[in-house]
């Protein structure tokens, strides 16, 4: 009988022993996870403070140098962080030009005349061959383009303007024009493929200054590539600043260990509001 009790006081007792164990075992093992997740916090909290401090820095770049017109290599933004900035210039070149993608209800401009320091058009350099070469890449639904081309002819102001459609199932209802090339078999536009390449002629001629295109996309949004025939050079089209800001910098540049972040901006010519694509005022004679 005290046998009995004395084994059954031992079962208790390991019962207790195991129940406590495990009890245990679970709240460590909560409270590592905890500590863990807490750590994991604090970790990305501190990323997304470097990340953010890094992008402020990117962002004074970009800042300074469109108000100063001027690159900075490694500068200081506030201590430890700073910034490196580069200005490009956008066209001013006989190759290729590709525009952002442009999408359906919006249309944007590429420039045929130069612009002075100040950003004012300079009507004595411009385009001067008769044709210019627009490829747009192949997608679905089929995009087709109107190109209008705004020029002056002696003291008066005109346009042009031509609708082409690759699709063959559309051109009838919409008495587009077809295209001059489906696949760009003949490499223009850089040799690209898998576009459609359309040749535009531009107005020449005594007193003829062509000013600018303006290429609007249907049915589909288009991404669309500018190039210059005759060896002559597309007009510069604006700036592209970019900015690299990082939260460790020295007179080296950017240092390992630290978060990086860069920001591209394209500061191009403005050109008049598209509302005025199918609206002109004009205090003397209107000529369309």
């Amino acid at each position: 009988m005290r046998l009995l009790r004395k084994h059954f006081k031992l079962q208790l007792v390991f019962e207790m022993f195991y129940t406590k164990s495990i009890v245990l075992s679970i709240a460590v093992t909560i409270a590592l996870s905890l500590i863990g997740r807490s750590v994991s916090d604090v970790s990305m909290g501190r990323n997304l403070e470097e990340s953010a401090r890094a992008f402020s820095a990117a962002e004074a770049g970009i800042e300074e140098a469109l108000r100063a017109n001027t690159q900075a290599i490694n500068t200081s933004y506030t201590p430890g962080a700073g910034y490196t900035s580069n200005i490009a210039v956008i066209g001013d070149t006989t190759g290729v030009y590709t525009l952002p993608t442009i999408t359906i209800g919006q249309a944007d401009t590429v420039w045929l005349v130069g612009h002075t320091a100040l950003n004012a058009i300079d009507e004595s350099s411009y385009y001067q061959n008769a044709t210019i070469d627009i490829c747009w890449v192949h997608s679905t639904p089929t995009p087709a383009l109107e190109v209008a081309i705004y020029y002056k002819s002696g003291v008066s102001y005109l346009v042009t303007r031509g609708a082409y459609d690759p699709d063959v199932a559309t051109r009838p209802a919409n008495n587009f024009s077809t295209v001059t090339d489906y696949d760009n078999v003949s490499g223009g536009c850089g040799a690209m493929t898998d576009v459609y390449r359309q040749t535009v002629t531009i107005p020449t001629g005594v007193g003829i200054i062509p000013l600018f295109m303006r290429i609007r996309p249907y049915y589909g949004n288009a991404t669309v590539t500018v190039t210059p025939l005759g060896g002559e050079k597309l007009p510069k089209q604006g700036l592209e600043v970019s900015s690299v800001g990082c939260t460790q910098i020295t007179a080296s540049g950017c240092t390992e260990g630290g978060v990086t972040r860069k920001i591209v901006v394209r500061r191009q010519y403005a050109g008049p509001a598209t509302v005025f694509d199918y609206s002109v005022f004009s205090q003397g004679s209107l000529v369309h």
